[in-house]
């Protein structure tokens, strides 16, 4: 789920008012970064604590790879358990900090208590990850540990090297937060599901922006999608992780579809990182 937080944000030029990130308050940006992403983007950018509209509250069993990366004692962000001891994240969420400035909760449906808790020993961002336009957003966190696997705790299969995914395919993001743009956090693991929506109609209704290395998902409606809850955090299809949680503009809006972090895009590098 994208973690989207609103931030009051005082930006040179006179960015727009409504502007939702995926990332916690304290994911570091470079203010020129945000700066001119909010300028090209119109006011996109990566989602920060967990929230999903539209969707059903799902026990930690129905998604066991979801994991809640942890800083200071708050949720942070979404990942996805890889490795035993390896999760998935976005790079706008580990950027910045000390490899051992995390936690990682397994097994738990609720982020701030129960499962498995681990400190994060090292982190990889993507040597490619662009803050600015947020292509190539995506990292991988170790922990000193193997986490207990069963029925609560599970690695997810990922999307093969360059496959593709049709549009119209109904995928689901999971992840913590609230349920409505501009609302509270939830304390519990909530997911939704919506359709692929294909690379040029997703740049086309961005205005541009969209990479081969993202895949953009949600309802042109609206009314169901991740929002400020959950960069990081895993999109699926069946039980295959196909996408990482990273950008989009507000929560839900018709016509402006969630954007992920390709897996397939990544493969030749997760594989020689793990």
């Amino acid at each position: 789920m994208k973690l989207f937080i609103v931030l009051a944000v005082l930006v040179a030029g006179a960015v727009a008012s409504d502007v939702d990130s995926y990332l916690d308050e304290d994911v570091p940006f470079e203010q020129n970064g945000l700066a001119q992403l909010l300028a090209e983007h119109g006011g996109m950018v990566p989602m920060g604590e967990g929230r999903i509209v539209g969707g059903d509250a799902v026990s930690i069993n129905s998604f066991p790879w979801t994991l809640t990366l942890r800083r200071l004692g708050s949720h942070r962000c979404g990942a996805s358990l890889i490795r035993p001891n390896r999760a998935l994240c976005a790079a706008h969420c580990t950027v910045g900090i000390a490899g051992n400035g995390f936690e990682l909760r397994a097994g738990s449906t609720q982020h701030a208590s129960g499962g498995q808790l681990q400190q994060t020993t090292t982190v990889l961002n993507h040597p490619s990850y662009n803050a600015q336009t947020l292509n190539n957003d995506i990292s991988i966190v170790r922990v000193g540990a193997n986490f207990n696997t069963g029925a609560a705790v599970a690695v997810v299969p990922l999307h093969g090297a360059g496959a593709g995914l049709a549009a119209g395919v109904t995928v689901t993001v999971a992840g913590w937060g609230a349920t409505c743009e501009g609302c509270a956090g939830s304390a519990g693991l909530r997911a939704v599901s919506k359709p692929v929506v294909a690379n040029a109609q997703c740049n086309t209704n961005y205005g541009g922006g969209i990479t081969a290395q993202m895949l953009c998902a949600g309802f042109a409606a609206g009314g169901r999608d991740a929002c400020q809850g959950d960069s990081g955090g895993p999109l699926t299809s069946g039980t295959t992780l196909v996408g990482v949680v990273s950008w989009g503009r507000g929560c839900a809006r018709p016509n402006l579809p969630g954007v992920y972090a390709r897996v397939a895009s990544f493969r030749t590098w997760i594989d020689s990182n793990v």
